[in-house]
């Protein structure tokens, strides 16, 4: 019973009240001339009035209220006697143990009722069978009924005084909550892992389950568990968090909060799919207005066997305050992550500042200098002293006005917002009078506003490139005039190998003739070393003139005008193969795509190619000669591939010269001009040639034509 409470000022009026009806009844027995009586009457008014003295001192209250009670409840029985039975003391009694039901605790109030009926049965009994005694005063007619009222009164006051009790201790509950979550709110400020400890530790105890935690919905795990479970192993814990996996997907999807305490639950449904635990309750942690995690408690056992209204309320107003922390965790880590990812940027910036090869300055929006680095003051032979504070145009000027106006110009847009940047080359001398060329680069840094605030200039020295590109166009120029000797001799060199052809063939024709006439004629009388001889002669002569045609053949692809056409490379192999009357058994050949080209050039290369490739093949039991094509990204690669001779990869380099061959004349006819034509078209072309060969086990041809 505490000072101030409402069973303290029942009690301390009840004190009062039983003063003045003793006051009253030791003036009544005065009256009488009841002495004796009168002066116990005065001993219970004095220990009453000691008591009700006592009773505003708070921490004596607990001690006098037994006695107290004791002493008034055998009192009013002596009442009962003294003062007429039941219409002189019955009111008295009822109301003394009415006072006594109410200022009782819970356990003692419940008890005093069956104490009061009996105790007041018997008194009613012996008021009506034993009125005569001399112990009774006047007794009126008793009436049983009163005992009947009284009990149920009693009853009903015990019952209303339960439920006020049980709600003050509610409140009482509710209102230390909320003291601690004051306490723990006051906290913000300490570190925000220990704090959110407390919280689960001190919702814990409110509760009465023992293991909290604060779980993250994304990853599924705990990120603070209170200190009260820190004996328990790690395994432990995630052997909770399994089996409340269920629930906080739950809690996740309601989106608020959940409990169950023995077979008391708030679902709507039938359940929670899956094990969970036989306690539990769970509310939703929202973290920038989005769901972040969940709150909960849990266990198999509880001190409490339900949840009331107010541990949702304190549930939820934790959840909150854990919310509001859990944000400004969120907001702390990113913080630090920003301020660290700051840091880093910083660095870099004065990494790459302090030691690039261009010159790095920071300037503000009327281009004064605030920032140069070494290899600015390398360049402009300036040190950063010097350069601080000027203008980039005072200490990097030119002779040229229209270049100097057009700098300053792009500079004032690029301040007014007008361009994002800007580059310019241009001439500039410096500190010592050298004169340099420098490629200018000018940004700007803007702030949260999209203002501008600086300038950043990138200054390249280009002096070098630009001293090059002056050798370059010599050399260019150079080489023009070479390019019009070399055409100017090509052209020469073709019409003398033309002449020099022409002009070979009639002396080739004329000992081919007179070699025959003399061997035809006089065949009786040369020997046959003269025959043979004679033959040799013709036989070489027919040599030459190949020679001479293919020689020809070599000079009219470097004077033939070409003039691309969409050509169809299906009929074209095909008019080849029939043209030189081919066994079309030997050939495998694969669709081949229309490309553009030349069209009597390109024939020449398939012909020259496939003619290879039979003469090549022609000693194997099964010749055989694959035609086809692979698309690259931009061009196309067409191959003739045969199973002959080959030849060693070695000699690669003597496949495409002019009268260039691998084997000898015995073994292969030809003059070694066929691949060079090959070549020769190709480059006409844009094309390339190439070949990959392995002795004995024949030779692929390769060419790629651009699409």
């Amino acid at each position: 019973m505490k000072e101030g409470s409402l069973e303290h000022k029942i009690f301390r009026s009840a004190l009062v009240f039983i003063m003045i009806m003793l006051i009253y009844a030791v003036s009544y027995r005065l009256y009488l001339h009841e002495f004796k009586t009168a002066i116990g009457f005065t001993i219970g008014w004095l220990f009453t009035y000691a008591i009700w003295r006592i009773s505003s001192q708070s921490q004596r209250i607990e001690l006098v209220v037994v006695p107290w009670a004791v002493c008034i409840f055998l009192f009013a029985i002596f009442l009962w006697f003294k003062t007429g039975g039941f219409n002189g003391s019955g009111l008295a009694f009822f109301c003394v143990t009415l006072i006594l039901v109410i200022i009782a605790s819970k356990k003692w109030r419940i008890r005093l009722i069956p104490i009061f009926i009996v105790i007041q049965s018997l008194l009613v009994l012996a008021d009506i069978y034993l009125k005569h005694l001399p112990i009774w005063g006047i007794n009126g007619k008793p009436q049983l009924d009163f005992v009947l009222l009284t009990s149920i009164t009693l009853v009903l006051v015990v019952l209303l005084k339960n439920s006020y009790d049980e709600k003050e201790k509610k409140i009482e509950q509710f209102s230390r909550g909320l003291r601690e979550l004051h306490r723990l709110n006051l906290r913000h400020d300490s570190n925000l892992d220990e704090v959110l400890s407390d919280y689960l530790n001190s919702g814990a105890e409110l509760l009465g389950i023992k293991t909290g935690f604060i779980v993250e919905i994304q990853n599924g795990v705990p990120i603070i568990t209170n200190s009260n479970d820190s004996e328990k192993s790690e395994d432990y814990t995630q052997e909770l968090i399994s089996l409340n996996k269920s629930v906080i997907m739950e809690t996740d999807l309601e989106r608020r909060t959940l409990y169950r305490a023995a077979n008391m639950t708030n679902l709507n449904r039938k359940g929670i799919s899956g094990l969970v635990p036989k306690y539990f309750i769970a509310s939703p942690l929202t973290v920038n207005n989005a769901m972040y995690g969940v709150l909960l408690f849990s266990a198999d056992e509880s001190k409490r066997s339900g949840f009331e209204e107010y541990d949702i309320e304190i549930m939820e107003l934790m959840a909150i305050n854990i919310s509001h922390l859990l944000d400004m965790k969120v907001w702390s880590e990113h913080q630090k992550k920003t301020d660290l990812e700051l840091h880093l940027s910083e660095k870099r910036f004065k990494t790459i500042y302090d030691y690039a090869n261009v010159g790095i300055c920071v300037c503000d929006k009327k281009g004064m200098v605030l920032m140069a680095n070494k290899a600015l003051q390398d360049l402009l032979e300036y040190s950063e002293a010097e350069l601080l504070g000027e203008t980039f145009y005072s200490i990097s000027g030119t002779d040229d006005l229209d270049e100097m106006d057009r700098d300053i110009k792009q500079y004032e847009q690029i301040v007014l917002g007008e361009i994002d940047h800007y580059s310019i080359e241009k001439k500039n001398t410096t500190k010592n009078g050298r004169e340099i060329f420098v490629h200018k680069t000018v940004s700007t840094v803007r702030d949260e506003e999209d203002k501008v605030r600086f300038t950043v200039m990138i200054v390249d020295d280009v002096t070098n490139r630009k001293l090059n590109q002056q050798k370059i166009q010599n050399l260019n120029q150079q080489l023009e005039v070479q390019v019009e000797k070399m055409e100017v001799a090509n052209k020469e060199l073709e019409a003398f190998s033309y002449s020099v052809s022409h002009d070979l063939r009639a002396p080739l024709r004329a000992i081919d003739g007179f070699s025959k006439i003399i061997l035809e004629d006089h065949e009786d009388e040369f020997s046959d070393e003269s025959k043979r001889l004679l033959n040799v002669i013709i036989k070489n002569s027919g040599k030459m003139a190949m020679l001479i045609d293919d020689l020809l053949a070599f000079s009219r692809i470097s004077r033939k005008v070409t003039e691309f056409k969409p050509i169809n490379f299906d009929e074209l192999v095909s008019g080849i193969i029939e043209e030189q009357a081919l066994d079309n058994s030997i050939f495998t050949i694969s669709p081949l795509p229309q490309a553009k080209g030349e069209p009597t050039l390109m024939k020449q290369v398939f012909s020259n190619l496939i003619g290879n490739a039979v003469k090549f093949s022609g000693n194997e039991p099964q010749p055989k000669i694959e035609i086809g094509v692979v698309e690259r990204d931009e061009f196309y690669e067409f191959f003739v591939k045969d199973n002959g001779v080959g030849f060693n990869m070695a000699y690669y380099d003597k496949v495409f010269g002019v009268f260039q061959r691998l084997h000898t004349e015995e073994e292969f006819k030809g003059t070694g001009v066929g691949l060079a034509i090959v070549q020769k078209v190709m480059m006409k072309h844009n094309g390339k040639v190439w070949a990959e060969s392995e002795e004995g086990k024949g030779t692929t041809f390769y060419f790629g034509l651009p699409k």
